[in-house]
């Protein structure tokens, strides 16, 4: 695992040269999930350093990559796609010295899996819908930041990242209450159904797929969202974005 500090990103890397660690990276079955083990050589693995990056990646903000082992000789690699990690478990597994220990088995689904479906003009955005309006905004938060400790599957914790995948989306858009939350102008139309079309922004990731954390999306208007993405002041923006829904998510910190 690679966690540059300067960068929200954090890549890994599987191939057969970690067996020797006793990592035995492997996709189910049904190859919708990567299985990766986690990073220490000896004794039981913990949730510090890049494990718990690994881990909390969605909350922090953080991309993964996965590249593969083309190669251990040469070093050369082969990149694999983006990844979110739904979940994981401690499993028994030997370590370098061939020991038998607790080793953290993350579950890996690509990030085509969770993107929204195109009921934006872009492709890109989910919208407010009847079946969330009658909602009370602190529900949907609590559903956006459902945890998987009562998931006992990697079925149903990839299920359960997909729900809170859309939770988050429209709980953002439903905070923006109509009005962009970067430039504070008022949504510029309204959709077939009447509600107000703002677009959901991923602060701190490269692309807006795949789930989060409220204190990482922000409800864009279309011109706004594209500022955040494509202007010469892309980074400055986003620091300005990332402290207004601070200001708002706040208090449930």
């Amino acid at each position: 695992m690679i966690t540059p500090a300067s960068h929200n990103l954090i890549f890994l890397v599987t191939g057969k040269s970690g067996r020797q660690h006793g990592y035995e990276d492997h996709w189910s079955d049904d190859g919708s999930t990567f299985f990766y083990f986690g990073e220490g050589q000896a004794g039981d693995m913990r949730f510090i350093k890049a494990n718990a990056a690994l881990r909390n990646h969605s909350a922090k903000g953080e991309d993964v990559h996965l590249f593969e082992e083309v190669s251990s000789k040469d070093g050369y690699l082969r990149y694999k796609g983006q990844f979110i990690c739904t979940g994981y478990e401690f499993v028994d597994a030997p370590d370098t010295g061939h020991n038998m220990r607790k080793a953290i088995l993350f579950e890996l689904v690509p990030l085509e899996a969770f993107d929204a479906p195109p009921n934006g003009p872009d492709g890109s955005a989910d919208v407010l819908d009847e079946e969330v309006l009658p909602e009370e905004l602190a529900a949907l938060r609590v559903r956006a930041l459902a945890g998987s400790s009562e998931c006992r599957t990697p079925v149903e914790r990839r299920l359960l990242s997909r729900m809170r995948s859309r939770a988050v989306r429209l709980y953002v858009l439903l905070r923006a209450a109509g009005k962009c939350e970067g430039c504070g102008a008022t949504a510029p139309f309204v959709t077939q159904k009447g509600n107000p079309y703002l677009e959901p922004h991923h602060i701190r990731r490269l692309t807006d797929g795949g789930p989060d954390h409220p204190r990482w999306v922000a409800g864009l208007c279309p011109n706004c969202h594209r500022r955040a993405h494509y202007s010469h002041d892309a980074d400055e923006y986003n620091r300005i974005l990332a402290n207004l829904v601070l200001s708002k998510e706040g208090d449930h910190e």
